[in-house]
Formats: structure tokens, C-alpha cells, sequence
């Protein structure tokens, strides 16, 4: 099993080389047997603990950039949220205590929002919960978990001001958000919620509309704990890539506030952008930059969305009725582009793409709802009459069926291949489809005639940062039994 740099519980102090346990909290690469060696050192460290910088450009508005050369596995920083709370668009219940999700029944005794339980440390923790907990009392407003993230930005205004300057800072797109949009309506109604608190101070509600587009631009939803965002004044400055060269990592602390490490998933030269991804890499160039524009108002230029095949991925290629060639966008960056075969006349436009894709989409929705293998099989062997192997609709057909096949079924050495190979195009590196490699290495491993050993061992590589109490760490020991069983 392999040990990523973060998980080693102890070092040596930097300076007297003796067995030491506390970090520096910035980098994390650097081990002291106390505050005083880590003062006494910090003239040396200085220059290389800071492995980022924050740069601005009237293309890209602020953004980060590395510092110095960084390996795979680096953590290039590690920070607390300026705040978190319920993600928006959230139906179920989240603790206000520790932001845990389920289906409660406890509430606050304060101001009876859902609680995991009456006794939740978070609850009067001013910190968390304490000092809002009055203001929702005050305010009598029912339990909205989708809007208390919101209503934590207002109280930062007079309870944190340095957090709220900050906070102030990140880009809201307020320009884009206007009346006619879908995020207007929701800001509204989220006015009109909020009023008893927004009563108690007439700037808040001139205020909100920005904090709303602060919360959809830069909020990062954290797992764990699951059902919750959280807002951070560096990471929200990554930019996006359909490739990122980082990954995100969530580590909650004794009162579940979710710290977020941000690390390598190759080397990166010292002055290249440091990057994330914003939307779901399975999904094709038109999906995903179609997301970007209504969630983030800006549309991706990478070189996987300027490639017609998706860096040879065919995510989002069509099979061309001529039986000879597949059909793929002429000029991927322009989304009202034609679409032609190489291998005949035959020509598409953008409109009749987005209207056969998105039917065969709300088919696939419809079969994932209730899974049975027949039923997917049936819809599976439709869809590569129309449509690439490796399109996204395939795709995400041919990893829920993974595990309905037996396997001595060649069409599940088949798809685990296929999928494997789609996946090393769109993300080779695991920063986003670890669990998706690993579903699809263990199913590959029941397979006749393949090293078990080998390929398990690879899914608990891809598997190694995922954090205690989700569904990858457990998939994580269901391998590592397997192995050293």
C-alpha cells in the first residue's frame, strides 16, 4: 500500500535532525520538534516554503502560478475556509453543528435548525454555530440549509471583518446576474427568505446578491463532509483546465471545518499555472463548456476542448451513418459549428447534435434511475449504432454495467478496457476518476487470464487519497483484503 508524503505521521526536526511530529503549517514538508527550531530555521525555509504566488492579468483576473519546480504528490498548500456551510440546492438536512449530513430528527435547542444530535460540540461553538445560532433565534426563520451558507457571509460583515474582506475580494459576476437570469430569480427568492435578517441592517440586502455570486462562482464542495461548500481565499484563485495539474483534498478538523489541500499530480515548472477542474471530465466539450458558461461565465479554451476529438478520447464523438467515419465538431470552440465526417459529405449542425444527444441523454438518465442489466445492455447496443464507443453516453452506461457482468462475459473485459483507455486521455494522471479507475481495474481483475494482483494494486494507488468514511475508502480496504488476503 502506498503512503503519500502527507500521511507520514512523523520526520526529522530540520534543524537538530531528531524525531519530530509538528509541521510547518504552510507547505507541510517541513518537520520540527518545536516552535522554537521552527523560528530559528524560518530564515532558511522562507524562500522555498511558499511554492505558489498570486498573479493578475486582464485575461484571467487574479490567478496562481508556482513559485519553484513541484513533483508529483507535492502538497502545494494547505488552508482553512474563510467560510462553510450546506451546499446550495441542497433538499437534505445538514447538521449546523458539524455541517454532517442525514436524515435528522435533533434539533438546535437554540433556534431548532437540524442537528446530528442535541449535545453537537458545533453548536455553541461561536466559531460555528454559537453566534448565528442566536441571529437565526432572533430572526425566526425555518430551517433552509440550502441558504445558511449565504446567511454566514452577512454575519462575517460585523463578526469577522478581516474574513469578510477577504471574502469581498473573489469575483461574483455580478454584471452576468441580472434580471432575466435564472440567478436573479433565485437571489430574489433568497431576498425574500432572508428578510427578518436582513431587517437588522438595510446595507445586507443590497449586499446579498453579490455574496450569492460570490457563493456560486468560488464554492468548492467538499467531501468530507459531504453536503457541504466552502469558500477559500487561495484555492478559489486555481483556474480551470480539463487536464488540471492538481488535485483537492478535504480534511475536516476536530470540528469537522474542512480544510482543503491542494496538491500535484505531476511536475509542474516553476511559473506555470497552478489548475483545477471545474465541471465533470466525462462529459463532452459541449457539455462541459456549456456548464462552465451558466455556472462560472467563462468558456474553456484548453487544448482538449480545441481538439475535435477530445485529445483522441471521442467523448463526444457521433458514428457517421456512412459506416465508414465518426462525426466530429469542424471548429470545437465555436458552438454553433457544423459538425462533418472526414470519410463523406455528410454534415451536421450544432443544433441537431445538442437535440440527438440530448434525447439519448435523457434515455440514459432514465435507465440509471432503476438499473437492470437487460434494459442497459438493450440501451447500450442503441447507442454505438449512433454514437462512438467511448462517448460519454456509453460510457457512463458501460461502467454502471461493470459489475451486472459475469466474468467470463467477454463484453466485460470489453468496456473495462475501453473505459481504462478513455480514462487514461481525459485524466491520466486520477486527479478526478480515482474511484472510477478503481471500480473499473477490480472488475477488470475478476476477469479470466488477468494479474489480479497487479491491477488491484493499482486501483489503491488511484484510491490513495481518499478520505476515511466515503465510499472510495472503503472500496480502498476491499482491495487492499483482496490483495494481502
Amino acid at each position: 500500500m502506498s503512503t503519500t508524503y502527507d500521511e507520514l505521521p512523523e520526520g526529522a526536526c530540520a534543524v537538530c535532525d531528531m524525531t519530530a511530529f509538528m509541521r510547518c503549517s504552510s507547505c507541510h514538508r517541513e518537520f520540527y520538534c518545536g516552535k522554537e527550531h521552527q523560528r530559528e530555521d524560518w530564515p532558511r525555509h522562507k524562500d522555498h516554503c511558499k511554492a505558489y504566488e498570486v498573479l493578475e492579468s486582464p485575461e484571467l483576473g487574479r490567478h496562481l502560478v508556482a513559485r519553484r519546480d513541484l513533483k508529483p504528490d507535492e502538497i502545494i498548500f494547505s488552508e482553512a475556509p474563510i467560510v462553510w456551510g450546506p451546499t446550495a440546492h441542497l433538499n437534505d438536512r445538514v447538521c449546523v453543528g458539524c455541517g454532517k449530513l442525514g436524515a435528522y430528527v435533533a434539533r438546535c435547542p437554540g433556534c431548532a435548525w437540524p442537528a446530528c444530535r442535541h449535545a453537537c460540540d458545533g453548536l455553541v461553538d461561536e466559531a460555528i454555530h454559537g453566534f448565528e445560532c442566536k441571529v437565526l433565534a432572533a430572526a425566526k426563520l425555518l430551517p433552509r440549509c440550502d441558504l445558511l451558507l449565504a446567511l454566514r457571509c452577512l454575519v462575517m460583515r460585523n463578526k469577522q471583518p478581516k474574513r469578510w474582506r477577504q471574502l469581498m475580494k473573489l469575483s461574483s459576476h455580478l454584471e452576468s446576474r441580472g434580471p432575466g437570469s435564472e440567478a436573479h430569480e433565485e437571489t430574489q427568492k433568497a431576498i425574500e427568505y432572508l428578510r427578518p435578517f436582513l431587517q437588522i441592517d438595510s446595507e445586507l440586502e443590497k449586499l446579498l446578491p453579490q455574496v450569492c455570486g460570490i457563493i456560486d462562482v468560488n464554492g468548492l464542495e467538499t467531501n468530507p463532509p459531504d453536503g457541504s461548500m466552502a469558500i477559500y481565499e487561495a484555492a478559489c484563485l486555481l483556474e480551470h483546465d480539463c487536464l488540471p495539474n492538481t488535485r483537492l483534498t478535504f480534511d475536516p478538523d476536530t470540528r469537522g471545518v474542512p480544510r482543503i489541500n491542494v496538491i500535484a499530480v505531476r511536475d509542474i515548472k516553476k511559473g506555470e499555472h497552478l489548475s483545477t477542474s471545474y465541471t465533470h471530465v466525462l462529459w463532452s466539450t459541449r457539455m462541459r463548456r456549456e456548464h462552465l458558461l451558466s455556472t462560472k461565465y467563462f468558456t474553456c479554451k484548453c487544448k482538449r476542448c480545441a481538439d475535435p476529438t477530445e485529445l483522441d478520447s471521442h467523448v463526444g464523438t457521433l458514428k457517421c451513418p456512412c459506416g465508414k467515419g465518426y462525426v466530429t465538431p469542424d471548429h470545437p470552440l465555436k458552438p454553433d459549428s457544423d459538425w462533418s465526417c472526414k470519410e463523406c459529405p455528410g454534415l451536421l449542425s450544432a443544433g441537431e447534435v445538442a437535440q440527438l444527444t440530448d434525447r439519448l441523454g435523457e434515455e440514459v438518465e432514465a435507465a440509471m434511475s432503476v438499473p437492470q442489466k437487460d434494459i442497459m445492455t438493450d440501451l447500450l447496443m442503441r447507442l454505438m449504432v449512433l454514437l462512438h464507443p467511448c462517448h460519454q453516453h456509453c460510457l457512463t452506461i458501460g461502467h454502471s454495467m461493470l459489475q451486472m457482468l459475469d466474468p467470463a462475459d467477454p463484453k466485460k473485459l470489453e468496456l473495462c478496457e475501453r473505459l481504462l483507455q478513455t480514462f487514461d486521455k481525459v485524466d491520466p494522471h486520477g486527479a478526478r476518476l480515482g474511484v472510477y479507475y478503481a471500480i473499473a481495474l477490480r472488475e477488470l481483475a475478476t476477469c479470466p487470464g488477468q494479474d489480479k494482483s497487479q491491477l488491484l494494486r493499482r486501483a489503491i494507488h488511484y484510491l490513495r487519497y481518499e478520505p476515511k468514511g466515503t465510499s472510495g475508502y472503503v472500496l480502498r480496504e476491499v482491495c487492499e483484503a483482496d490483495v494481502f488476503a
